[in-house]
């Protein structure tokens, strides 16, 4: 569990105009990430390649969305 501190400092992030610059970033990625190819020499190497990038995009995802709900919280 996070500290009401922490929870006010990821709040006041996400309100940073500068934040936009990180989801930009994060958008960038996914869509690198997304359009390298998954082909491999093998379909199960193809198959695991492309569970491999969609949960690399997934993560970051899901971290941004945690700092979001943390935020959430902290206006409860």
């Amino acid at each position: 569990m996070i500290s009401k501190i922490e929870s006010q400092q990821v709040k006041s992030l996400l309100q940073d105009p500068r934040w936009r610059t990180i989801e930009r970033i994060v958008d960038l990625y996914s869509d690198r990430v997304q359009n390298e190819s998954s082909m491999r020499d093998s379909q199960w190497e193809t198959v695991r390649e492309t569970i491999l990038k969609e949960g690399r995009t997934r993560g970051v995802r899901e971290l941004i969305q945690e700092l979001y709900d943390i935020a959430q919280k902290e206006n409860v």
